[in-house]
């Protein structure tokens, strides 16, 4: 089962996988294209830090996406900034905070709580493969160590999930390192990839233009 979702390189910086995935679907539902520099802008990302998903999700519901946000890990506790996020994400807890920016961060968690498309819910991948099937486009985080076979700390990618067979995942892999679209992965891998700390399984189900 393959979706036919448009592919967008994470080339300029290397630290926008986020911004990068929010093309495709843009482009595949709303059929609208924006640079990588108007996505940082709206996401109110920096140079050199990452973005989390929650600054995403606000941004693709106000252009007008209708999205389900699921996360193993409830939002309001990370509003108590820097002490939850050490408690929370342990040994990657260094890294994590040296790329977040966490004003933009709080001020996207508040955002979203009030739009009520966030569910703390830890998907299978049965259920995964059940909204590829209706046409729905995910947004998974991984770490992209466990793609690649390297031992690290956590290096968080977001990537768009476009199938799968009985043994593969295949999702857009926007780089900055080796770019393809409908990379193939072992179903193994990936789930390891996507369970690994740091990820909280977050998970965005894009279903389509949203309806007024």
């Amino acid at each position: 089962m393959m979706l036919d979702v448009p592919f967008y390189e994470n080339k300029l910086e290397g630290n926008q996988c986020m911004q990068a995935s929010m093309k495709s679907v843009l482009k595949h539902f709303l059929d609208k294209e924006f640079s990588l520099q108007e996505l940082d802008r709206l996401t109110g990302r920096k140079k050199g830090f990452w973005t989390w998903t929650s600054q995403i999700v606000t941004v693709l519901h106000d252009l007008g996406l209708d999205l389900k946000y699921y996360s193993k890990t409830d939002l309001g506790p990370f509003l108590e900034g820097e002490p939850f996020i050490r408690k929370h994400f342990g040994k990657d807890a260094d890294k994590i905070l040296k790329f977040t920016d966490l004003p933009e961060v709080m001020k996207s968690i508040k955002k979203l709580k009030k739009y009520g498309v966030f569910e703390k819910k830890r998907l299978s991948f049965d259920d995964i493969a059940n909204y590829i099937k209706q046409q729905h486009v995910p947004l998974m985080l991984i770490d992209w160590n466990k793609i690649a076979g390297i031992k690290g700390s956590f290096q968080g990618h977001l990537v768009v999930v476009t199938g799968f067979d009985e043994e593969n995942v295949f999702y857009h892999e926007s780089g900055p390192r080796n770019p393809a679209p409908d990379k193939q992965v072992s179903k193994k891998i990936f789930m390891e990839a996507w369970n690994a700390n740091g990820t909280d399984n977050d998970v965005v189900i894009v279903f389509g233009k949203r309806k007024v």
